[in-house]
């Protein structure tokens, strides 16, 4: 397939940790492997950031790219779209970006000049509600795009009582290479992880005028009895920025805290944490959950691909997730124990049920190919 795509990265040069990265890697490498010529990594870089700390970090996001064959493929553009006014480390600029025959954006913050200049554009909205909102209440623009993608199953379906914005939003589950990502024996001592950050103070506000705190922090505060309550060991990889008395409170409550930082730094790194865990013990934030969006996180499909067991916050309706061996929903503190209980005592019929459920839904070529097919035919 003679295409080329450029994907629209967010903060990619400003934040390379692995996870983070993962994000937009598995779409790179799904669309290569759906047949793509060539993909290109876009980004946009902050003025305000000195050359010579730009030069720097493009290098490590380079580095980090490397791997997968996109190291020559980084674009770089200013907030408006244009050239870097130095030199940019080789990098690509918005003339090649351009060139490319599909852009597909997953930032909602690049600029209308620089998406019209692509013969198709499509958006992925990867944080369904919240964004919707967001838009609607003027606290963030998004330039208009040939397509509207979301990875929300909940998004304007029966029932949505939140904004779509006149837009009609396609659903496309998160994709994971599961090339890349093969399922591994697990290790006879591993934890039920997650990696995430912690404390945002990031605030919703309901239709009724309800403000909700709308982070991890506040999503695990109902689930910190758990460690008392299972047998398996239970783990935190999470960005604490050396809140010392927050890690206290949470390791008081039986979780092991590790520094996300750290154990996630690079995509090697995240993807090793990932196959050393037993299984994903994951929250969704509230806003997710409360307004039933079906969200399934790009972290967890890498699990599953990992051959991990994943016992994840319950965001509403699913056609991947309801019903299936090698995951298991919960609500309450008293499901999330019996979802632990359920996952240990079949624990290898689990395993592999997750690789096979995310080789069905979630193989990013497999993805990849449903969305150049609708985009570009």
């Amino acid at each position: 397939m003679s295409v080329t795509v450029c994907i629209g990265t967010s903060n990619t040069l400003g934040y390379p940790q692995g996870g983070h990265l993962w994000v937009f890697l598995n779409w790179a490498l799904g669309f290569r492997a759906a047949g793509a010529e060539r993909v290109i990594w876009l980004d946009v870089a902050d003025l305000d950031d000195p050359p010579a700390g730009r030069r720097e970090r493009i290098a490590l996001l380079r580095s980090r790219l490397a791997p997968y064959g996109l190291s020559d493929a980084v674009a770089l553009v200013t907030p408006d779209g244009k050239a870097l006014p130095d030199d940019d480390a080789g990098c690509l600029g918005p003339d090649a970006a351009a060139a490319a025959d599909f852009l597909f954006d997953l930032r909602w913050n690049l600029p209308g000049a620089l998406v019209r200049r692509f013969r198709r554009s499509a958006f992925l909205d990867i944080d369904p509600g919240i964004l919707q909102i967001a838009i609607e209440r003027g606290r963030m623009r998004l330039a208009p795009h040939d397509v509207y993608f979301t990875i929300g199953e909940g998004v304007g379906a029966p029932g949505w009582a939140y904004p779509t914005l006149g837009q009609t939003w396609i659903h496309v589950p998160p994709c994971v290479s599961t090339q890349h990502w093969p399922a591994q024996p697990p290790p006879s001592d591993g934890a039920y992880t997650t990696v995430s950050h912690w404390e945002m103070k990031e605030w919703m506000i309901d239709a009724d005028g309800t403000a909700y705190k709308n982070d991890k922090q506040a999503a695990f505060r109902a689930f910190l009895e758990l460690p008392r309550s299972v047998s398996a060991r239970l783990e935190l990889a999470i960005h604490l920025a050396g809140d010392r008395a927050e890690q206290a409170i949470v390791e008081a409550h039986g979780w092991q805290v590790r520094e996300a930082h750290d154990v996630a730094a690079s995509p090697q790194d995240f993807q090793r944490y990932v196959q050393r865990s037993r299984g994903e013990f994951g929250c969704a934030k509230p806003a997710f959950v409360r307004m039933r969006t079906s969200w399934i996180s790009d972290r967890t499909v890498c699990y599953l691909a990992s051959g991990r067991p994943v016992v994840i916050q319950d965001t509403g309706p699913s056609r991947y997730l309801d019903g299936r061996a090698g995951v298991r929903r919960f609500r309450t503190l008293e499901q999330a124990i019996a979802c632990v209980h359920d996952v240990e005592a079949a624990y290898a019929a689990h395993a592999s049920a997750a690789r096979a459920l995310a080789e069905e839904h979630f193989d990013a070529r497999a993805v990849a190919s449903r969305v150049l097919d609708y985009v570009i035919g």
